[in-house]
């Protein structure tokens, strides 16, 4: 078998990204859901959408789903490395034999991978919104104390925020300045880990096909491609489950994550 040319399996833009994933999804004659946002547009204007791929049997009784685009503009990574293996006919060809179900979902959010920004349309950081809505939002306190100076009403901060900033680290140390910031937070909408009121628009198409194609399955498994942990290039494995306790941190900054 030849072997894939990994370098043009990524791409310069959420648009041209999704339309290799496409055409190359439709070369392989596999089933494809497009799901188009009904609001939000590209940086170009162009249509967002979550795009769905399936390679083996839809009632495959084990699926392995890899998902892209979790945070934006980390997309870029994760979308090549979708096109990269649906071109590997090795790759194909395993699936095929093993008789499971792979499936690919491209840009959970497309806005923040066209606008080149980590969260979405609504400045949701996707992590931090999938939690359970029916009651009060989650408080976060400490991020309440920190947010005027890490959000400045002025770009780039003057030495008034600098100072304050750093007031806070004497005082409290770097690392609770981090915990504050990226443990979450419902409310401050302009915020920085923002996880909004509701259900993102992405929240509710991943559960909804979560329960098309997920729920018939007695076998699953996740790989959620990320940046920006780990050495430039390199793979960096981040497992959180309760079966697998000595399961290591897969991030990269070319990366994936469960």
């Amino acid at each position: 078998m030849t072997t894939p040319d990994v370098r043009s399996a990524f791409s310069a833009s959420f648009s041209e990204a999704r339309r290799k994933f496409i055409d190359t999804a439709t070369a392989q004659h596999l089933s494809l859901e497009s799901i188009v946002h009904p609001d939000a547009r590209g940086v170009d204007g162009e249509e967002l959408a979550i795009d769905i791929a399936e390679i083996g049997p839809a009632d495959a009784p084990a699926a392995l789903w890899l998902l892209s685009g979790t945070h934006g503009v980390e997309g870029f990574c994760g979308s090549g490395a979708q096109v990269g293996l649906l071109r590997d006919p090795a790759f194909v060809a395993a699936v095929k034999d093993a008789g499971v179900s792979v499936v690919f979902l491209h840009a959970l959010n497309p806005y923040g991978f066209s606008h080149l920004r980590r969260t979405n349309e609504d400045n949701v950081d996707l992590n931090r919104n999938f939690r359970d809505f029916s009651g009060a939002a989650p408080t976060n306190a400490a991020y309440v104390d920190v947010h005027d100076f890490i959000v400045p009403d002025v770009w780039p901060p003057d030495a008034e925020i600098e100072a304050r900033m750093m007031r806070y680290i004497g005082a409290h140390g770097p690392s609770a300045l981090q915990a504050a910031v990226t443990a979450g937070q419902c409310d401050r909408p302009d915020g920085l880990f923002y996880g909004g009121l509701r259900a993102s628009w992405s929240n509710e198409v991943l559960r909804a096909a979560l329960r098309a194609r997920g729920r018939s399955r007695r076998h699953l498994a996740w790989i959620d491609f990320h940046t920006g942990l780990g050495p430039c290039g390199h793979a960096k494995r981040s497992c959180r489950a309760p079966t697998m306790p000595r399961c290591s941190s897969v991030r990269a900054a070319g990366t994936a994550t469960t």
